[in-house]
């Protein structure tokens, strides 16, 4: 019975995103929310841009829809702690929807945007903000916040970081800084037809996997990235090459922070995040650097990114689309073997020189051919 209640999840999350696409589709061209073809774009055509309607719609109800499945079984039961904690995702997921669709609509300026995503982490902080006590867990251990918190993680060589014991507020930095990075590097990444939404799939999935993979296995943690992949499985067919429809920032936004709360909640589960998201994190690092040094803006909108040199390359879309899902789940996979945190660190060093690489010679190739 739980595996089918988790079939059950990912399987009503992608039917009714599926369902509710075309109809958001046919309102975007009606009402001209569409996104016009320009110098930094790829698309040629007018595009309906907020199908992460859609996505949201789809995610939300499976993820309410699990709480029917605590009947089937016991260990699928949620503590108050962890209805508190979907509350607060779900809060904090309606201020970034809602600011995201205005932006996609009317254009906020950058800066309003940063400080209401800030809100939303804040909310998805919750009680913490006030009640920085750790409560008994299950084990009977004090490891239980009120809240969705980043209390410790652990790093390599130095073992476990335990940030709530050295200042809760560096706890909360720490969280706030970590999901609106995700909310950023997805929405960075949704630049070709289908690849945020296939990397936020993959990442989903091996999120699910690594939860269910612990001892004891957190099966009703396990419902939300496996809501979210299904969001995603069930838009991809929409929005693959050549795409009927783009997610736009209320679509990628969302995803990221969906994604970011499913790396801590539960427990922090940021390595497995990283490897599988290392392609969006070093392409994303890179930007903020070169675009510094350049005396640009971070925030500037531009074609330097890794899958627009690649694109310049010669490649077409489905083919890099194809090279980040594949790198995305072999590191993915990577993650999930039983093997010490440090070796985890050198496969994302390696993924990082990898990356690079790819980048350094994109780079050279154009500047070749200029």
């Amino acid at each position: 019975m739980v595996i089918l209640a988790l079939a059950l999840t990912f399987g009503v999350a992608l039917v009714l995103t599926a369902l509710l696409t075309p109809p958001l589709i046919r309102l975007s061209k009606r009402e001209g929310w569409v996104a016009q073809p320009g110098p930094r774009h790829v698309h040629r055509i007018a595009t309906p841009t907020v199908g992460g309607l859609a996505m949201i719609a789809g995610f939300a109800i499976a993820l309410l829809a699990s709480f029917a499945f605590e009947q089937l079984d016991p260990v699928l039961q949620r503590t108050s702690a962890e209805r508190t904690r979907l509350g607060l995702l779900l809060a904090g997921l309606s201020v970034v929807a809602c600011v995201s669709l205005i932006d996609d609509l009317r254009n906020l300026p950058a800066g309003r945007r940063l400080v209401l995503h800030i809100v939303a982490a804040l909310i998805a902080v919750g009680p913490y903000l006030w009640d920085q006590t750790l409560y008994p867990d299950a084990m009977g251990q004090a490891t239980e916040a009120r809240g969705i918190i980043l209390t410790a993680f652990n790093f390599p060589f130095l073992q476990q970081i335990h940030l709530h014991n050295l200042s809760p507020w560096l706890a909360i930095g720490a969280t706030v800084f970590w999901i609106v990075g995700m909310q950023n590097m997805v929405n960075w990444t949704d630049g070709l037809d289908g690849l945020a939404g296939g990397i936020t799939l993959i990442a989903g999935v091996i999120l699910a996997l690594h939860t269910l993979s612990l001892e004891p296995p957190q099966y009703t943690v396990a419902f939300l990235p496996l809501a979210l992949a299904g969001a995603c499985a069930g838009f991809l067919p929409f929005n693959l090459h050549p795409a009927r429809t783009f997610m736009g920032d209320v679509g990628a936004m969302s995803l990221g922070y969906i994604l970011g709360v499913s790396a801590i909640i539960g427990g922090a589960k940021l390595a497995t995040a990283l490897l599988v998201m290392g392609v969006p994190l070093i392409d994303m690092a890179w930007l903020i650097l070169s675009r510094t040094v350049r005396g640009d803006s971070a925030a500037h909108a531009g074609r330097d990114h890794l899958h627009h040199r690649l694109l310049d390359l010669g490649l077409s879309q489905r083919q890099v689309v194809m090279i980040y899902y594949t790198l995305s789940t072999v590191f993915g996979v990577i993650a999930l073997l039983a093997i010490p945190a440090s070796a985890k660190l050198v496969a994302l060093l390696c993924l990082g020189l990898i990356v690079l690489g790819m980048m350094l010679y994109a780079m050279r190739r154009s500047a070749v051919q200029v």
